[in-house]
């Protein structure tokens, strides 16, 4: 599929859905039918969301590379396999988000499945900046999701069934209204039928027109595609499984550095963009150096929760580590044999060295400053 079909195949979802009573469909963070299961996805770039960590999010679908696809653990053979490349996305937005939104939201999207694959199933969710907007958009979700699988369990996810009486309920959208922010959510579970991942944008942390808007979306994406290549089916909140393929139950070192690295990358890489323009980016990501120097905490070690970012140090990371191995090594052979070896052993054989001797060495290189580091970016 051309991108100019896939992006008409989009818009065309999204337009479908105008007469929804909440704007339009398809879902984000999915909670499990106990509220000690919830979990949310990736915090992605919200600068002040506590980590809740891939790792905890239900799991994802995931790629097909060099896997035997009869052999994948399908609840329902109907279903597309986790990992395959899909049809396109449904899209769904509360009533007051634009079409520019919608557009720019489809284009980006459009960059990152053309690059990397188109990974389904998935939903992508725009949350605007209208409270009652958002409480019809939460309505239809809960609509959406039972009409997508019968394990659904009202009494949890929607904000109509509020056990507690708060005459609130839960919800998967309230918060992007205030704080902002992207994530993604991954619906994996033992308890479903459907499996399925979400991307939830909003209006603003970054805003649609704002720069960051293309990186932060393709950024989410780039979570989809790691999820897509991980088959475990997550059967409780303590379920660390996919946590570990991901680099490790809560540490975003390696997760999040991949998908920002090559969020940025890709951007940059797009008509129009200064030459210049990654070296930039990572030279504000190397302010965080010092920080993580001093901090004295290994990078794999590192948590959602300490003050270091390992959005930039990771990035770095993986910067330094597709600089020495290349591009497709790191996208395509370590994820295709990610699932089968585990992350430890699929490190090792595609990269040459454990994460930690990587680590080690990567710590070095920091040591020579700026303008050698800079000089590994394209």
């Amino acid at each position: 599929m051309t991108k100019t079909t896939l992006y008409l195949a989009l818009a065309f979802l999204v337009l479908s859905c105008a007469d929804a009573p909440t704007g339009q469909s398809d879902a984000q963070d999915a909670t499990p039918s106990d509220p000690s299961d919830r979990q949310d996805a990736d915090p992605g770039d919200i600068p002040d969301v506590p980590d809740i960590g891939l790792e905890e999010l239900p799991p994802p679908e995931q790629d097909t590379v060099g896997q035997d696809v009869e052999a994948r653990p399908d609840p329902d053979p109907g279903e597309p396999l986790w990992g395959e490349s899909t049809d396109p996305p449904q899209v769904f937005a509360a009533s007051d988000v634009s079409q520019k939104t919608l557009d720019t939201t489809l284009k980006w999207f459009g960059v990152a499945s053309d690059a990397w694959g188109n990974m389904g199933p998935l939903e992508i969710w725009i949350v605007g900046k209208s409270v009652e907007a958002v409480k019809e958009l939460d309505a239809f979700w809960c609509d959406h999701r039972a009409s997508m699988d019968p394990n659904w369990d009202t009494r949890w996810d929607c904000v109509n069934g509020d056990p507690y009486g708060s005459g609130i309920g839960w919800s998967p959208f309230y918060r992007y209204v205030e704080e902002g922010g992207a994530a993604v959510s991954v619906y994996r579970r033992s308890h479903l039928d459907y499996h399925f991942q979400i991307i939830t944008l909003s209006a603003k942390y970054p805003g649609p027109d704002e720069q960051d808007y293309g990186p932060v979306t393709m950024h989410e994406y780039f979570h989809v595609v790691q999820h897509a290549h991980i088959l475990d089916i997550q059967t409780g909140p303590s379920d660390a499984a996919r946590g570990e393929k991901m680099g490790g139950k809560g540490k975003p070192w390696f997760a999040e550095g991949g998908a920002e690295y090559m969020g940025q990358l890709l951007h940059s890489r797009q008509p129009g963009m200064a030459p210049g323009h990654l070296k930039q980016r990572m030279q504000w990501k190397y302010t965080s150096v010092d920080a993580y120097k001093a901090y004295g905490k290994r990078l794999e070690e590192l948590t959602y929760g300490d003050p270091v970012s390992a959005y930039d140090i990771g990035a770095w990371f993986i910067a330094y580590l597709i600089h020495n191995e290349g591009e497709e090594t790191f996208l395509t052979a370590f994820y295709d044999d990610l699932d089968a070896l585990g992350f430890e052993e699929a490190f090792t054989t595609h990269f040459g060295q454990s994460p930690k001797d990587y680590v080690d060495e990567f710590d070095l290189f920091l040591d020579q400053g700026i303008e050698d580091a800079l000089a590994i970016i394209p």
